[in-house]
């Protein structure tokens, strides 16, 4: 399987400090990523459960290019040996730092085969590339204040020249008119250059349609690339690559309500939603014979295609209203089901629950200490992130069972969705 159909490779990115490392983050945050930034080269001791980039900081800008490589080399280890895969190596966005020495690293923890994409372009922030040069704010980079930074003065504008100073790796040069002719016209040419042998390859952006071009096409190139930049092409290059991956949303409701069947009856012919029937009175006898409908479900849930955005599980009917303790048997059942796909399919970003008993016994099973309330989508049906537990950050939309119209789970739903879908 490629990398990158694999949900759970965390997405690793290297930087030399922690303020462009958190910039980077929050660049991949706003796509939808989940994305943890550590302050140091440990990785946590609760590992990083829910998250799908996680950011290193190596605090090397200034030293040594010896020193330098051998920590870029360390944090890359480290994320690989944690099921990552390092995808971005964040550089400044004025060249200051140890480009040269900190890439190689990089490439030579990933394999002989990969290369890294590199520009100092953030059009947002006033960075352009053209003809080979970094500007900032229409400046030539030797021309501004960098020029006399007192620990890594920036005497040279062409970033390959820049570059080609501080690496024994091969560096070439993808100009902006291909860049402008698309990423159909990207992919070849990086691929060609690869080809060729070159490892760092130097591209022009003056915007961030140029931005989306290269990452879309180091996607599309089937190279085993790096995008090493300030941040943009990060996540231009992660979202591309990981299109393919859906952000779905799991739905748990244990409501037998007239209202709440026609919500998901509308739910399943709208957003085609796949959704499980679970025998309730099998929870509601436990051991055995719930533990049996359990795997059934958590099974035919695992099975569904990974292209459908929305999938969970339903109640039927009950032929008898259940007692306190069948009530809490069957919440537990449905929180036990829930926790074991949700550990299955790290795809699942976002859930909704309809049902105060169902959603107790859900936040409970995950661990989660508290709700944090994001906003209100209909009356009585709130979202918010959950804290703690085995699944923190989970997007979650509760809902009374016998609140709102037939659309309330379609428009419930359709929130989550906007909210974790990968988006600019």
């Amino acid at each position: 399987m490629p990398w990158s159909d694999n949900p759970h490779t965390l997405i690793g990115v290297i930087a030399d400090d922690l303020t462009g490392q958190n910039a980077t983050g929050i660049l991949l945050r706003r796509r939808g990523f989940r994305t943890a930034s550590l302050t140091g080269m440990e990785w946590p001791s609760d590992g990083l459960p829910g998250y799908d980039c996680v950011c290193v900081n190596t605090d090397s800008r200034a030293l040594p290019a010896r020193k330098a490589y051998d920590r870029v080399a360390r944090a890359a280890a480290m994320i690989r040996a944690h099921q990552g895969r390092p995808l971005a190596k964040r550089i400044d966005s004025t060249l200051r730092g140890n480009l040269g020495a900190e890439l190689e690293a990089v490439l030579n923890a990933i394999g002989p085969a990969s290369v890294a994409v590199v520009t100092g372009a953030f059009p947002a922030s006033g960075r352009t590339t053209r003809g080979g040069n970094l500007y900032v704010g229409g400046v030539l980079l030797a021309e501004t204040a960098v020029r006399h930074d007192p620990r890594r003065p920036i005497t040279e504008s062409h970033v390959p020249t820049l570059l080609a100073a501080q690496t024994q790796f091969p560096v070439g040069y993808l100009a902006l008119d291909v860049v402008r002719a698309g990423a159909e016209a990207v992919a070849p040419a990086l691929r060609k250059q690869a080809k060729d042998g070159i490892r760092m390859i130097c591209a022009d952006a003056e915007t961030d349609e140029d931005i989306t071009a290269i990452g879309m096409g180091m996607a599309l190139s089937g190279l085993c690339a790096v995008a090493a930049d300030p941040g943009p092409l990060t996540a231009a290059y992660v979202a591309a690559l990981t299109a393919h991956r859906r952000r779905r949303v799991m739905v748990v409701t244990g409501s037998v309500a007239l209202n709440t069947v026609e919500q998901l009856a509308l739910l399943e012919r709208e957003l085609g939603a796949h959704l499980v029937t679970v025998d309730a009175g099998a929870l509601a006898r436990g051991e055995q014979v719930a533990e049996r409908e359990i795997t059934r479900v958590v099974d035919l849930l695992a099975a569904i295609p990974r292209d459908t955005a929305v999938m969970g599980v339903k109640t039927s009917p009950l032929m008898n209203l259940p007692d306190q303790e069948a009530a809490e048997l069957i919440a537990a059942g449905f929180a036990e089901l829930t926790a074991r796909s949700l550990q299955s399919m790290p795809d699942i970003a976002g859930m909704y629950t309809s049902g105060g008993d169902i959603t107790l016994a859900v936040c409970r099973r995950l661990g989660a200490t508290a709700i944090n309330l994001v906003e209100e989508i209909l009356p009585l049906a709130v979202a918010g992130r959950l804290l703690g537990g085995i699944h923190p950050d989970l997007y979650v939309v509760t809902k009374g069972g016998l609140v709102g119209g037939p659309d309330a789970a379609v428009r419930c739903v359709n929130h989550i969705l906007k909210e974790v879908q990968h988006h600019d």
